[in-house]
């Protein structure tokens, strides 16, 4: 995910510095949203049978990696004007990877001595507590399979050593309309989201988001000068498909889910760059540590349960009120611990934390 430095008050685009990259606006502020529905699907509260409210949640938070993915392809087209492949895989090594080897090393440690596998890991391996040690290590490092967001690592490190493939299209533009389209059909149709551990089903199924977030790039002042005549349909079709997704039959769930996250990538670039101005500080906030509110998380949502179960001996109990309180809690302990990194680490947080 390409996570800009500096963030100036600008509206949809400004220049920063002399490095005549142009900060965008409703993308810096798409990430602070982003960031919220990706936590949001990751809230642990135990939700009566049949609950509508947990279905509706459901609808609009889960798979919200698409929007994160969007972002992440818009921002790297953006960034591209001068691309050297060594020193684009080296400030990744720095920034990604690096906090994503250090953070491992403690939680891949702990499941090894503990032998607390996750649950969507023995789903999968049901046999994976008789592997060794050293195999469950590598199924852990290499896969993200050791803590529930950690799988977007391995799946978006083929993207960045693909780079310079993605950048040939995005030079040569008539290549996305021989690429986007049949990407598409195969997320939608073909080649679903999978379990979690599944790196290269899931790579191949969000390239299309990825690709997609670049092409809208290429194209933003089309794209934005579309949005800003016919901005009730791109509205009407992602409200449209959302509420559709809750009456189709479960075979076609996927489809529909994948649709209306990537038509609600539209829709919020439309409208958070019509709304410029009233978006609040928060959001702000949220954007410039969303890569950090990523990877610390979910320590926060496993803490927050075990604490809960400690306390009350039973699971939490799902309803709007307790759904909310924890989503504030899991967001403000993520945001005070990155802000506790960066005041004893300094610049050297994002080798640990991201930020």
């Amino acid at each position: 995910m390409e996570v800009p430095t500096v963030t100036p008050p600008a509206n949809t685009a400004s220049s920063i510095g002399g490095s005549g990259k142009k900060f965008i606006g409703y993308i810096h502020h798409f990430r602070g949203v982003a960031i919220i529905y990706v936590v949001a699907a990751h809230v642990l509260v135990q939700w009566p049978k049949g609950s509508v409210t947990s279905r509706i949640l459901d609808l609009i938070f889960q798979n919200s990696t698409i929007l994160f993915l969007f972002i992440a392809g818009y921002l790297f087209q953006h960034l591209s004007a001068r691309f050297q492949y060594k020193d684009y895989l080296i400030k990744k090594f720095q920034n990604v990877i690096c906090p994503y080897l250090i953070i491992s090393a403690f939680v891949i440690g702990y499941r090894l001595i503990w032998q607390d596998v996750p649950g969507f890991t023995s789903s999968e391996h049901p046999d994976f507590y008789q592997w060794s040690k050293p195999a469950q290590a590598g199924y852990y490092l290499l896969h993200g399979a050791h803590l529930q967001q950690l799988w977007f690592i391995p799946m978006i490190t083929i993207y960045y050593l693909l780079s310079p493939v993605l950048l040939y299209i995005d030079r040569h533009p008539k290549l996305y309309y021989v690429t986007l389209i049949p990407l598409i059909l195969i997320s939608m149709f073909i080649v679903h989201r999978s379990v979690l551990a599944d790196t290269l089903n899931m790579g191949i199924h969000f390239l299309s988001v990825y690709l997609f977030g670049m092409f809208l790039s290429h194209y933003k002042d089309t794209y934005m000068a579309f949005a800003r005549k016919w901005g009730w349909l791109i509205t009407v079709l992602a409200m449209g498909v959302l509420v559709a997704n809750y009456f189709v039959a479960p075979a076609w769930y996927d489809t529909f889910d994948y649709t209306q996250k990537m038509l609600f990538c539209c829709f919020y670039i439309y409208w958070l760059d019509r709304l410029d101005k009233y978006i609040p500080k928060f959001i702000d906030v949220l954007a410039m540590y969303s890569f950090g509110i990523y990877f610390v998380h979910y320590f926060f949502v496993l803490g927050l349960r075990a604490a809960y179960v400690h306390l009350f001996h039973q699971e939490v109990p799902g309803n709007m009120l307790t759904w909310t309180i924890s989503l504030v809690i899991i967001m403000t302990g993520s945001l005070l611990s990155l802000k506790l990194a960066q005041k004893i680490l300094g610049k050297k947080s994002k080798y640990v934390v991201g930020i």
